[in-house]
């Protein structure tokens, strides 16, 4: 259940949808209480000098007014969007569409103007609304003017917005602040006095497997219920040793996992297989090597002759330098989750920093080989994140690297 909750959380955070239906839902919201303040019928000397005191067919008009701009501007908005997203795209990689899309900046003035039209939709309809055809809803349409001012201004920071989001520095700060988080949610921060040396926690299942939980259907690992599957294992006191990790492709009807122990019947099997959520794509949540793909990719295409832009493949490299520095700063991921009592129950791989380095380094030697200054700056990195090396395999890695590209 939470692996699918994570899962909704996701989809909502990079999509058009989820952001500006909750503020046309407020736009509902602000709707009864102005037309409740309304129908109270206060009137006065402030309130006539500060909200519409106008007749039905001026309201109706100036009504018509503010929802036919906004829909007009809210169309200006999309088409502007979709047309950065597909130079986006077609510049650093159909990849970073999802990073686009989560930008809470765009959906948030997608929805103020989605607000305003519905708000200013609603006072319109109850404008002459009664039986003597004279009712004008002053403060609901006062505070329609006022929001359609706001959008307004909310156009010009767009404007400024989205010329600056394909900016390469931002595209690279958009996708290496994923690329933190997750190694932030994936590499435990250390403990000042931690042993550099200490390894991580693993454990290896002896005898054979009890059993194997089989997916139901092909597409990528995008989020594991561990904390789940841990109380799963301690409740029927088995040990699920998984057979994929975060953004794999898996097939139907291969292992997901495999049990050791316990007695296995098809509920335990189920209850296992709900707790790997597979979708069509890649996410950068807990997906460290898609992550770290995302942002070399940026650089790799700025290496193609097709843009042939090495002044952005180096900042890349220094984006790159500054995450895998974070990496080293932490202590390692365990690779076997526990319980309460400190029995192994969920085994799970993850990436190490060799694997991180090879996945950011590996593409950027292959397409930058004929440029100096990218060799030169890998080289560079390398010495750099050399002196942040503490432990042996870590040291040893960025020695292959640096091996391989002399």
């Amino acid at each position: 259940m939470r692996a699918r909750f994570f899962e909704f959380v996701e989809l909502a955070r990079s999509s058009f949808w989820y952001l500006p239906s909750m503020m046309m839902a407020a736009g509902l919201a602000l709707f009864a209480l102005t037309l409740a303040i309304d129908r109270l019928g206060i009137t006065g000397g402030f309130v006539a000098a500060v909200f519409y005191s106008g007749g039905v067919n001026n309201a109706a008009s100036l009504l018509q007014t503010l929802t036919g701009a906004m829909v007009a501007i809210a169309t200006v908005v999309f088409s502007t969007m979709m047309v950065v997203l597909t130079l986006a795209t077609s510049q650093f990689g159909h990849r970073l569409i999802r990073s686009f899309m989560r930008d809470r900046a765009n959906q948030a003035v997608l929805g103020i103007f989605l607000a305003t039209f519905v708000f200013c939709l609603l006072v319109f309809h109850m404008v002459g609304n009664d039986a003597d055809n004279t009712f004008v809803p002053g403060v609901s349409l006062t505070v329609g003017f006022v929001l359609a001012i706001f959008s307004t201004c909310t156009l010009i920071y767009f404007t400024h917005h989205m010329a600056s989001l394909v900016a390469a520095p931002e595209v690279l700060e958009a996708v290496g602040s994923e690329f933190d988080a997750a190694i932030a949610r994936v590499y435990p921060a250390r403990a000042a006095g931690d042993d550099t040396s200490k390894r991580r926690m693993s454990y290896q299942p002896t005898g054979t497997p009890r059993d194997e939980v089989v997916c139901p259907q092909a597409g990528y690992i995008q989020v594991i219920g561990v904390a789940a599957l841990c109380d799963l294992a301690a409740k029927h006191d088995i040990v699920i040793e998984s057979v994929v990790t975060y953004g794999d492709h898996v097939v139907a009807g291969l292992a997901l996992a495999r049990i050791h122990g316990g007695v296995i019947d098809d509920s335990i099997r189920a209850a296992v297989a709900r707790q790997y959520v597979v979708g069509d794509e890649r996410l950068t949540d807990h997906d460290l090597l898609f992550a770290i793909n995302q942002v070399a990719e940026v650089g790799a295409r700025a290496l193609s002759p097709a843009l042939n832009n090495p002044y952005t493949a180096l900042d890349c490299i220094n984006r790159i330098a500054a995450s895998l520095a974070d990496v080293l700063s932490r202590g390692l991921p365990d690779l076997a989750h526990v319980d309460d009592k400190g029995t192994p129950r969920f085994l799970l791989d993850l990436p190490d920093f060799a694997s991180l380095l090879d996945g950011a380094f590996t593409p950027l030697r292959n397409y930058g080989s004929t440029s100096i200054q990218t060799m030169m700056q890998l080289l560079l990195t390398i010495e750099k994140l050399a002196e942040l090396a503490r432990r042996d395999v870590e040291q040893n890695a960025l020695r292959r690297q640096a091996d391989a590209l002399l």
